[in-house]
């Protein structure tokens, strides 16, 4: 599971030696060996590819947000159910899609795919979640962060200390934004050995990775990487917008930049995780 790209609005994914991606607006494309098949013509976000299915959220006609599903090959496209969220994240594991809810009451909702039934497996105002294993880890509106069993059982605050909004987990460790300070923090998984990891890193546009962190420096319009110490800084790539989402597949990056079409604000983009430049995504 790509954890940082979902954090990232969930525009790649990387699964069996194929790259499925978001050609920013133009539809989910799977790539493989140079080669690229379009399989759906929408705008896809939080990818998820399980199997031979790829879950994914995208905006309808009418606005509202639909989890949708289709097969890695193009076939069976169909809408599972149209939602109310305002963090565009979903996670499918054993057989259930998890997304946090905000229609009638606010909280972390399932679905299960077989039965389309919903439930409500816990009630709070969702800021951000995770789901790793056997655990989802969330935070609510005063930025406390959780974590629970899958079924919505077992709640339990990590620590009275930590105040959290956005966050990404990356094997034992937690990372986080110290908006107040200006750094990336990261905390063990119980809440212990808090730590700034990096000052280099001043919002949420980054992506952490099992060798790199790469994340976006508004200041300077650049991609950069550190380690997961936060040292071996390089810069490797520049682009002409003020915001972009990093996600990494495949030893590449993909990110949005300025688009081409006036119709649109941004398109995809893709870079080696190195800084040099591959063959580029045409549109």
């Amino acid at each position: 599971m790509w954890y940082g790209n979902l954090s990232n609005m969930g525009l790649a994914t990387f699964d069996d030696g194929n790259v499925y991606y978001n050609r920013y607006e133009k539809g989910i494309v799977k790539y493989k060996g140079n080669k690229e098949y379009l399989i759906t013509d929408e705008t896809a976000y939080s990818i998820n590819v399980v199997g031979n299915d790829i879950y994914y959220l995208t905006v309808s006609d009418n606005n509202s947000i639909d989890i949708k599903t289709v097969k890695t090959n193009g076939d069976s496209l169909r809408k599972i159910k149209s939602i109310y969220t305002s963090v565009s994240k979903i996670y499918v594991q054993d057989g259930y899609i998890y997304y946090a809810t905000n229609k009638d009451i606010d909280g972390i909702a399932r679905i299960n795919i077989e039965t389309n039934e919903e439930t409500i497996i816990t009630t709070a105002n969702i800021q951000d979640f995770q789901v790793l294993e056997d655990t989802i880890y969330f935070t609510d509106n005063i930025n406390h962060i959780y974590k629970m069993a899958l079924a919505g059982v077992e709640v339990k605050r990590i620590s009275e200390d930590l105040r959290v909004k956005q966050f990404q987990i990356l094997g034992k460790w937690i990372y986080f934004l110290d908006e107040d300070n200006g750094t990336l923090n990261k905390v063990r998984l119980d809440g212990t050995d808090k730590a700034v990891v990096t000052d280099r890193i001043k919002n949420n546009n980054y992506n952490v990775t099992s060798k790199k962190i790469y994340f976006f420096d508004a200041e300077n319009k650049k991609i950069c990487s550190i380690n997961l110490k936060g040292n071996d800084f390089k810069e490797l790539v520049t682009i002409k917008t003020n915001n972009t989402k990093i996600n990494i597949a495949d030893d590449n990056i993909y990110y949005l930049d300025e688009s081409k079409d006036e119709a649109q604000t941004y398109q995809m983009y893709r870079v080696k995780t190195s800084g040099n430049q591959t063959k580029k995504i045409e549109y």
